[in-house]
């Protein structure tokens, strides 16, 4: 049996100007677990504006790791992360924000905390950046603005082509595939450093400071004995990039990479098809939003 592209109404996602893509508002995902959005288009409950006083917010800014991919409403490491603050800062009025969509990279949370987050008056930005701005660096004609490996989507389905992994679902419609042939992954790695990424996470940084907001980077972890080669390679190197940035411009930094551990039963869920090295199980995310959640404490008392 042949089936046709997708219905646009299917697709929990919408093109955007400035973010290139997004989530639609009060949109439901089919699937074992339940994947709504606001809206404002993000994951979670109703955001109030404007943001009442004495609540301390907090903005999740990242990709499918942060949107929490195969996981559950109440599962994500941002409502952990609430519910872990809540309990070391009993009293506080605590709101954790998740602003992550799939496939983000710092380029497009770069925009998206400019255009669309900065109206929730966060007090804090945390960011979960270094898995996604690996990709583009591996296509052979890489540029600052990730112009090979984006593709700019207007919303059609007509040219779906059904594809696995990497570019499967929403990445059929924003991602171009690798062009062929030309220098290999590791070489175009080396030849396309890191600097891009620095520099935006550089720019996020300082649009968080000059509205008074705390940014924190998080160093992005994996699971070595699951992660592809060359990308765990280039999340090392992105999570120095982090540790060293965050040294120089005396930027907070947490630096969950160095602790979260390998254990099987955070990274691997056969059921939900959790085992790149990249996205955790339910209990991982419980134990990332406890990782983050004692080192944040610490910036908010």
């Amino acid at each position: 049996m042949v089936f046709g592209p997708p219905s646009y109404d299917d697709l929990a996602f919408r093109p955007l100007p400035y973010v290139m893509y997004g989530l639609k508002p009060h949109f439901t995902r089919a699937g074992p677990q339940t994947q709504t959005s606001n809206g404002d288009g993000f994951r979670g409950r109703e955001i109030v504006r404007p943001k009442p006083p004495g609540r301390l917010r907090i903005v999740c800014l990242g990709g499918s790791t942060t949107y929490g991919m195969s996981l559950a409403e109440d599962e994500t490491y941002p409502v952990q992360l609430e519910r872990r603050l809540r309990e070391l800062l009993p009293g506080r009025d605590i709101e954790v924000i998740n602003a992550g969509v799939e496939s983000y990279t710092t380029a497009e949370s770069l925009n998206n905390l400019v255009f669309r987050c900065l109206d929730f008056e966060p007090d804090v930005v945390l960011v979960y950046h270094g898995i996604n701005d690996v990709r583009p660096r591996r296509y052979p004609d890489f540029d600052a603005a990730y112009t090979p490996y984006r593709k700019v989507w207007d919303g059609s389905t007509d040219d779906y082509e059904k594809r696995e992994g990497e570019l499967g679902g929403i990445n059929t419609f924003i991602q171009h595939p690798p062009r062929e042939g030309g220098p290999g992954i590791e070489e175009n790695l080396r030849a396309h450093g890191p600097e891009v990424f620095r520099r935006n996470l550089l720019s996020l940084a300082g649009v968080a400071r000059a509205h008074g907001i705390l940014p924190v980077f998080v160093t992005p972890a994996h699971a070595a004995a699951l992660c592809p080669t060359d990308l765990a390679g280039g999340i090392v190197e992105h999570d120095e990039v982090i540790r060293d940035l965050c040294r120089d411009e005396g930027i907070a930094c947490i630096d969950f990479a160095a602790h979260m551990s390998q254990e099987p039963a955070f990274w691997t869920d056969d059921q939900r098809r959790i085992k790149d090295g990249i996205h955790v199980t339910p209990a991982g995310a419980v134990e990332q939003a406890r990782l983050i959640a004692e080192e944040l404490v610490g910036l908010l008392r």
